[in-house]
């Protein structure tokens, strides 16, 4: 690489594959094998806890973690600052709270929720939960982590 332009190509090309995998791995219709450290440690430890007779705690509801969510993100009312309080309490993930960032409240189409929760997939890792407001329903896309349900991504839905 003794040419400067060499070393730049290189160099970007690099980078540019780094930042596709990075997409491709946080893609919120990701298959569950696709981020088996997830299902993986989900299932071995309760598989390790049910053989050992120790208690298992329940899995938390993923419909009142989606609720909570929403009723934050439906808040268009609310100072930039209230409404990250708020949606910062309901635990989204990293990249979720990353593509929420440039959102103003004022944008959000929705006030309130409106109705129960409806659990449309859900295993011992992942859960997929629709949300009606009195704007679009949303689906939520959840992910359970040390018995804590995370907000991966919220979408329109159906």
């Amino acid at each position: 690489m003794r040419s400067p332009f060499r070393f730049f190509s290189v160099a970007v090309g690099i980078v540019f594959v780094i930042w596709a995998i990075a997409q491709w791995s946080d893609a919120p219709d990701a298959e569950p094998a696709a981020q088996p450290e997830r299902g993986a440690s989900a299932s071995a430890s309760a598989g390790a806890s049910g053989s050992a007779g120790a208690s298992v705690a329940p899995v938390p509801d993923p419909g009142a973690a989606a609720t909570k969510f929403v009723t934050a993100w439906a808040r268009p009312d609310l100072t930039s600052e209230q409404w990250w309080a708020g949606i910062n309490a309901a635990n989204p993930d990293e990249s979720l709270a990353q593509a929420l960032g440039p959102t103003d409240p004022a944008t959000v189409p929705a006030t309130k929720v409106v109705g129960p929760p409806k659990v449309l997939e859900q295993n011992d890792s992942e859960a997929r939960v629709e949300v009606a407001t009195d704007g679009p329903k949303v689906i939520v896309y959840l992910t359970l982590i040390g018995n804590v349900w995370y907000v991966a991504n919220i979408l329109p839905g159906g």
